[in-house]
């Protein structure tokens, strides 16, 4: 019986204090019916869909192979700008800008290092997607990154993502999203003279 008592004690304690502590002349209900809540009660998680800001930091000089399993070390890249693009081969916005980065590549003949990530295609279907769009000839670069070691150092949670990277190999501007022939032309000549 004591037992059966203790319960019934803390349960109507827990209750009650509850009803207590909670704000009861703040109700989210208006008259209407449309609930609102508080702001203390929504919690963004940062990490989630979104990239770190990128700009100012030095570019990791990691070495990551390509579509041909060829180590590729981004320190020898250092030098000349760098135009850097994560993508995807199933990834929608990927596919749309993809000519407009392959034509970028082409007019700055040499000038500007393309380099195109690809973090979760085999190298069968990452080099798959770069056949139906560039000839063997282009003067992108592309390399896998399967652990996400370049992606896990940039903080990069959405594709895709450019970066553009002065010959120092600091990061100088990213584009988050599609990103359109105008806008690599305005940035390219913005940071590298170059258009």
């Amino acid at each position: 019986m004591r037992t059966l008592l203790a319960i019934l004690a803390v349960a109507v304690v827990s209750v009650g204090g509850g009803w207590l502590l909670s704000d009861q002349t703040n109700d989210p209900v208006s008259d209407d019916g449309t609930v609102t809540l508080s702001p203390s009660l929504t919690i963004a998680d940062p990490t989630i869909g979104t990239n770190a800001p990128a700009a100012g930091k030095l570019f990791p000089t990691l070495s990551l192979e390509d579509l041909t399993g060829t180590a590729i070390d981004f320190s020898t890249l250092r030098g000349k700008p760098m135009v850097v693009n994560f993508w995807f081969s199933t990834c929608e916005p990927c596919k749309r800008e993809f000519p407009a980065l392959l034509d970028a590549a082409a007019s700055t003949e040499g000038e500007i290092s393309f380099i195109g990530v690809n973090p979760q295609d085999t190298a069968v279907a990452a080099q798959d997607f770069v056949n139906e769009y560039a000839d063997r000839s282009s003067p992108f670069i592309f390399v896998r990154d399967p652990n996400g070691e370049l992606l896990t150092k940039l903080g990069v949670g959405t594709f895709p993502m450019t970066l553009f990277v002065d010959a120092g190999g600091v990061i100088v501007s990213q584009h988050a999203g599609e990103i359109t022939a105008a806008d690599l032309a305005t940035t390219m000549q913005k940071y590298f003279g170059v258009s």
